[in-house]
């Protein structure tokens, strides 16, 4: 219950502080932690009055072997639906929906405007 006061005080304050601001964003972290009382994610957003950007599930042995290896989470695994989470969330406060790509080579762009004929 603390953990949501304090982040309703701490958007109240933002809200106020910078009012010509986009809402704050909400990202809960460490969510389903066995045997501890939390308030559903749906809930705790519901109260704040603001739909979350991110909603991290809790993974210890993800976290921990990252944490541990000196790693981010998508090296040490880069398959695990989090890194998907993260990806949505990177693009989220961006506003970018893809990554540019990287170009081969210097002469690429060129080569792209040659019109290639086929033999035949």
């Amino acid at each position: 219950m603390r953990n949501l006061r304090n982040a309703k005080n701490l958007i109240d304050l933002l809200k106020i502080a910078r009012p010509n601001d986009s809402a704050p964003k909400l990202v809960l972290n460490q969510v389903g932690v066995p045997k501890r009382a939390e308030i559903k994610p749906a809930d705790f957003a519901k109260a704040l009055d603001l739909e979350p950007s991110a909603v991290i599930p809790f993974d210890p042995q993800l976290f921990g072997t990252a944490a541990n290896n000196g790693q981010m989470a998508a090296e040490t695994s880069p398959s695990h639906k989090i890194n998907e989470i993260f990806l949505d969330l990177a693009k989220r406060l961006t506003g970018k929906s893809e990554a540019k790509r990287s170009r081969k080579n210097l002469l690429e762009p060129l080569m792209a405007k040659i019109p290639w004929k086929k033999a035949g």
